[in-house]
């Protein structure tokens, strides 16, 4: 039976991210770090900027004028949509694939892992989150783990299914029981061998068991109730979706309301759509 250990060895068939993006997070990650500073990151790795000034530059985002660098696009557009517009760019390949042993179609995980994301920068304005600059990236990566894991998924899928279906158990619960680990620990083997942020792979890890973590990390719970709202408002929902219970006691911890989630979910379709729109129009 394949193991934990056996797939881990298999990552490095991945893509790792590139060079730029880790440092992105690494600036993001601390809070005494300036615009000019991530400017700086960006500027030299010409590919992406080209492609984010593509992007400022499309009618979707109407900014009004035209836009010739990352200064003026910072000024004209705010740094986390920059921020979110380059993260996006570097990840948009990797979640693009079917993902055929979780029953999500080609372009599915993509619209999940940004819906999740635009979800989590949302829920992390409301509560005024002091650090708000690893939420994004931390939501768009928190499934990283399912690209890796889908090849195995396919071949116990049936009796994983059939736990959920009979058992009442969650895909998470049934895909430990049949595989004896998750999509989640797989994802946090990822984001340790691109050596992530530590924020970044608790919420990788632990984004569906977030009250499993003492003391709780805020981080955690954002992307935890942006991945459920994600899933109920059916975002990348894929065999596994309406499987996932939500825990009230975290959404308690946030200080959030049943309205509030609503108000999150509308938003991040919303903002999906145009994100979609954007990268089509780009494409």
């Amino acid at each position: 039976m394949i193991t934990c250990e056996d797939i881990v060895s298999q990552i490095d068939a991945l893509p790792p991210l590139p060079d730029t993006a880790l440092k992105i997070m690494d600036v993001l990650n601390d809070p005494r770090n300036t615009v000019e500073q991530l400017v700086e990151v960006i500027r030299y790795d010409q590919a992406v900027t080209t492609e984010v000034l593509r992007l400022c530059n499309s009618a979707y985002l109407g900014a009004g004028r035209r836009i010739d660098s990352l200064a003026d696009a910072m000024v004209c557009l705010g740094t986390a949509k920059v921020t979110q517009l380059v993260m996006s760019v570097h990840t948009n390949s990797l979640f693009t694939s079917e993902q055929d042993g979780y029953g999500l179609q080609p372009g599915a995980l993509w619209r999940h892992s940004v819906g999740v994301a635009l979800a989590a920068a949302s829920v992390a304005s409301l509560i005024k989150m002091p650090n708000k600059g690893v939420v994004f990236t931390a939501g768009l990566l928190h499934d990283i783990g399912k690209i890796v894991l889908n090849e195995f998924v396919r071949e116990g899928f049936a009796e994983i299914v059939r736990l959920v279906t009979d058992k009442q158990q969650s895909f998470l619960e049934a895909e430990q029981a049949v595989l004896g680990f998750s999509h989640q620990e797989i994802g946090a083997a990822i984001g340790e061998k691109w050596r992530l942020p530590e924020p970044i792979v608790d919420c990788i890890r632990h984004h569906h068991d977030p009250t499993s973590i003492d003391p709780p990390s805020q981080l955690v719970d954002v992307i935890y109730i942006a991945d459920t709202t994600a899933m109920l408002f059916g975002v990348g929902l894929g065999l596994d979706g309406l499987a996932y219970r939500a825990d009230e006691a975290v959404v308690a911890r946030l200080g959030l309301n049943q309205h509030d989630m609503q108000n999150v979910g509308a938003q991040m379709l919303v903002e999906l759509k145009r994100a979609e729109q954007l990268f089509e129009s780009v494409g």
